[in-house]
């Protein structure tokens, strides 16, 4: 996809939506360079050889978490916001199938992190924050692949 209409009409209009602090500069730059990174910006739906699905490759098991454990949505205005996507196949299929479902969801994992978003301009920042928290260190991401995604998928000629 295409990452400037990757931000344009997924990014930025699901964070706005979820309203609070959910949207914010470097918040849309980390979704953009996580969906890069996962996904080629949505290349892949569904991992090849694994359970990952969607733009931002999110597993069943990570989905789960977040809907048992994340405070935010434990609000009713939060969960209301999830539920609006539907009840008619399962939650993990919203992550295939509706790419704002999947940015929120991983909007809501780096939520669950204490600390600060990193600032878009730091790269290694935004790269350690991301293998920390979403890719974990037995991921296969590395820096020199994080940087790679950005330049193949165009992240840095976005506009933000």
């Amino acid at each position: 996809m295409n990452s400037q209409q990757l931000y344009d009409c997924i990014i930025k209009p699901t964070h706005l939506y979820m309203g609070g602090n959910y949207e914010s500069r470097n918040a849309n730059f980390l979704s953009l360079c996580t969906a890069a990174i996962e996904s080629n910006c949505g290349y892949y739906i569904k991992q090849v050889g694994g359970p990952a699905l969607g733009i931002w490759q999110m597993e069943p098991a990570t989905e789960s978490d977040i809907l048992i454990n994340c405070d935010a949505i434990q609000r009713p205005d939060e969960l209301g916001m999830l539920q609006s996507f539907g009840n008619e196949v399962s939650n993990v299929m919203w992550l295939t199938v509706c790419p704002m479902y999947a940015c929120a969801m991983a909007r809501l994992k780096y939520s669950m992190d204490v600390a600060p978003l990193p600032d878009s301009e730091n790269i290694r920042a935004v790269y350690d924050y991301y293998k920390r928290i979403y890719n974990t260190p037995a991921g296969a991401s590395t820096y020199e692949k994080f940087k790679q995604a950005l330049i193949n998928n165009g992240v840095f000629n976005v506009k933000l």
